[in-house]
């Protein structure tokens, strides 16, 4: 089975195209021949690192945080992204094919497969028990990264993909992916200007969870060399993965 249908069976279905009428169902549902054009596109972009205006473009749709809000505070809304089907299906082709260079350290639980935020905060939550068993003093620090996913510089995250060994042909698409991300506003209908979005990872970017764990790493292995932090036996575990929400 090739990468792209493997790429085109991850795409989650009913997703629809922010900038033109196509949802995932029309590739999800299409035939071979369509599969044979997509990948010639996809060899012209990477041999070209150019990409077509339609790969750049999302829209952000304003939605309520929950009920009873006050509607005149933005802090009340969460952007929901209608990105470029296009797009995700090559960020999931990205995410196959060199998912070797998008390895990070085994203290990190979020957006891994077999994985998750649970299984760190039942670590925790053992360690603490295993430490007030003993009658021994503990201490927790939590970083608020609610808002990180927006802050990643985009010259950090890129440099650290050419230092884990992704392709110089592949990372040239990626960051010229980033570098002209344009986004718009939908509101009541009401479509606003496209804008350029200049720093954070693409939102409804399948790499973009991704591309965060390789962007936090650094800081997650430098605490646990420090070997500052609790131990059950001989087992560290004092620096564990945060877990990261979209606020």
């Amino acid at each position: 089975m090739s990468s792209n249908t493997i790429a085109v069976g991850h795409l989650k279905p009913h997703k629809i195209d922010g900038c033109i009428d196509l949802s995932s169902d029309h590739i999800v549902n299409a035939c071979d021949e369509l599969f044979v054009h997509i990948t010639l596109l996809f060899n012209a972009i990477l041999v070209h690192g150019a990409l077509p205006d339609n790969f750049l473009r999302s829209t952000i749709v304003p939605t309520p945080k929950g009920r009873n809000i006050d509607g005149s505070n933005s802090n009340n809304y969460r952007g929901i992204a209608l990105s470029s089907i296009f797009g995700k299906l090559m960020d999931n082709i990205v995410l196959i094919k060199f998912s070797n260079q998008l390895q990070t350290s085994s203290l990190q639980f979020g957006f891994k497969a077999k994985s998750s935020t649970n299984l760190c905060i039942f670590v925790l939550k053992e360690t603490l028990a295993y430490y007030v068993k003993n009658q021994t003093t503990v201490f927790c620090t939590f970083l608020d990264a609610s808002k990180a996913f927006d802050r990643i510089n985009y010259c950090k995250l890129f440099r650290l993909l050419i230092n884990g060994g992704m392709p110089a042909f592949v990372t040239r698409v990626l960051l010229n992916l980033y570098i002209g991300n344009v986004v718009r506003i939908s509101w009541c209908g009401i479509l606003s200007d496209y804008f350029l979005a200049t720093n954070g990872v693409k939102q409804g970017g399948v790499l973009s969870p991704v591309f965060f764990c390789v962007y936090i790493d650094g800081l997650l292995t430098a605490l646990a060399s420090a070997n500052v932090g609790c131990y059950i036996g001989r087992n560290y575990v004092g620096a564990l993965h945060m877990q990261m929400i979209w606020s």
